[in-house]
């Protein structure tokens, strides 16, 4: 059954890879991109996308961690206690 998952998974992060990769063809517009302090190199507006999208839910993973930390030491902290 083990074995079965893993497929499933590795087909899914297939199929997603394939979606990406469609995406970042479709948009090939070269773009650049003004930050605050500096001016990034031209690249395709899909392949901008997609970066911003996977820095997006790194950032939300790392605010989310927080929260459970924190929320994970005062469970932790309110079990001593009783």
């Amino acid at each position: 059954m083990g074995a079965v998952w893993t497929l499933i998974k590795f087909l899914l992060l297939l199929a997603i890879a394939a979606i990406g990769a469609l995406f970042a063809l479709e948009n090939s517009q070269q773009v650049t991109v003004d930050f605050i302090l500096f001016h990034s190199t031209a690249l395709s507006l899909g392949l901008w996308l997609i970066i911003f999208l996977l820095v997006g839910c790194l950032l939300g993973l790392l605010a989310s961690s927080v929260l459970i930390t924190y929320y994970r030491r005062k469970l932790a902290r309110a079990a001593k206690r009783d």
